[in-house]
């Protein structure tokens, strides 16, 4: 074999390929906890970019206003610090995500474009953890089924917050995970590398998630992802192809109507509302309202932040204020919601927007949100398939807040361009063939 088509470059690519083969594995008690998420991915990320530390000048001068912006994040915290108060285990969860997340887009950076590794083993790689975490869903999905209590047992030690008593949730840290997942990494790996196996892989999966009752989120995900996904595929230039995207999405819509027929929640949510259908969806949306009511009364908070792991004091800043507009509203009240008068200073939001904000102020979501644009338009990324591409992963973190997470460090790398991005791995894939 070759060296350029050689797998490994030498012993550390080990520690990438192993960050692949974890990515579903992202709730287990093996891993380790940040926040709402026990992941061992970032981790192995960071390892491999600390390992191959010779080259991060290379990905530094490439990505500098990422590399600089943790360091802003830190710096303007300072005012909520000062202001607020300190939390530190909180405060370097928080910043140490971001770093993380980072450590991905280096990694990404070392293997592919630097070292050039070949792209086809590494989806291989991914295709095979996840079917594997497919089939753990279905053995899960039997356990509630037939109410096998060895299976369910198993899981409830495995998991780090189990909700396989009566849904499966894979190897996530929740069901809710899946869409992140399957739309915010795999999707998008299957547009940029046009494999096959991921192309069965992804349907397959939501659909069996979707039939064994995973959660409503996987299902109004996979209409938004499908839309997109022929939005962005589909050459409108051609009448048969138009017509098949009409057809398409005409199909998602009657999909969308009559998941809410069919899935009982969603026909909750659909005819009680978002606030009385639902006592998992009316917490999430009480996680979000609490620290968001803080911001209508502290204009400077809400422009510079409460600081890194400051979350729980604007949660309970807000808490009195959200929970009359709620309660007023009808909105159901269980012990989640009610712990949050006292909140636990981990404490999350769970939408990164909402947590971006409160830690980091609406001046750093917009710089971060106007890098990502000045940095779509240096370089020349501007296509349909790029706005969707950005549209989708826009959406995912309205309702995720980890940082760490792969689906923007994977968009960013994407970015660098898109047309080099392709020829790049056309060319790759041209190698693996020969």
């Amino acid at each position: 074999m070759s060296q350029k088509s050689a797998i490994i470059s030498e012993p550390s690519d080990l520690l990438f390929y192993a960050a692949l083969a974890l990515l579903p594995v992202d709730g287990t008690v093996a891993g380790i906890p940040l926040p709402y998420w026990t992941p061992l991915s970032p981790w192995l990320f960071l390892a491999y970019a600390l390992v191959n530390a010779r080259l991060l000048r290379t990905v530094a001068r490439r990505y500098l206003p990422f590399v600089l912006f943790p360091l802003l994040l830190v710096l303007v915290s300072f005012y909520g610090w000062t202001t607020v108060g300190f939390h530190g285990w909180a405060a370097a969860r928080s910043i140490g995500s971001v770093v993380l997340g980072l450590a991905c887009l280096a990694s990404l950076e070392i293997a592919l474009r630097v070292k050039r590794l070949p792209w086809r083993p590494m989806v291989t790689v991914l295709v095979a953890v996840y079917w594997f975490a497919f089939l753990v869903g279905v053995v899960q999905w039997a356990g509630v089924r037939w109410h096998v209590q060895g299976i369910r047992q198993f899981f409830a030690r495995l998991m780090y917050r189990n909700y396989t008593w009566d849904r499966p949730q894979f190897l996530f840290a929740e069901p809710s995970y899946i869409g992140m997942h399957l739309f915010g990494v795999l999707l998008p790996v299957q547009w940029l590398t046009k494999d096959r196996r991921l192309a069965v892989l992804i349907p397959v999966f939501a659909a069996g998630a979707i039939l064994m009752g995973a959660g409503t989120r996987i299902v109004i995900d996979t209409v938004v992802a499908g839309v997109l996904w022929l939005l962005a595929t589909v050459n409108f230039r051609r009448r048969g192809a138009t017509i098949a995207a009409v057809a398409g999405l005409s199909g998602a819509a009657v999909a969308a109507v009559g998941a809410v027929f069919l899935d009982p929640r969603l026909n909750r949510l659909a005819s009680d509302g978002l606030l009385k259908g639902d006592g998992s969806m009316s917490a999430r949306i009480f996680h979000m309202l609490a620290p968001a009511w803080a911001w209508k009364h502290d204009l400077w908070h809400t422009l510079f932040g409460w600081g890194a792991g400051n979350i729980s004091t604007a949660v309970r800043t807000g808490y009195w204020g959200a929970r009359r507009w709620y309660d007023a509203r009808g909105g159901l009240v269980n012990m989640e919601i009610r712990g949050l008068v006292n909140p636990p200073v981990d404490t999350f939001t769970m939408s990164a927007y909402v947590s971006f904000v409160t830690e980091f102020g609406a001046l750093a979501l917009g710089l971060l949100a106007l890098l990502v644009v000045v940095w779509t338009s240096v370089n020349h990324a501007w296509t349909r398939g790029t706005v969707c591409w950005l549209v989708l992963v826009a959406y995912l973190y309205v309702q995720f807040e980890a940082y760490a997470f792969y689906a923007l460090p994977l968009v960013v790398w994407g970015l660098i361009s898109s047309y080099r991005t392709s020829r790049c791995l056309q060319h790759r894939r041209s190698m693996d063939d020969v």
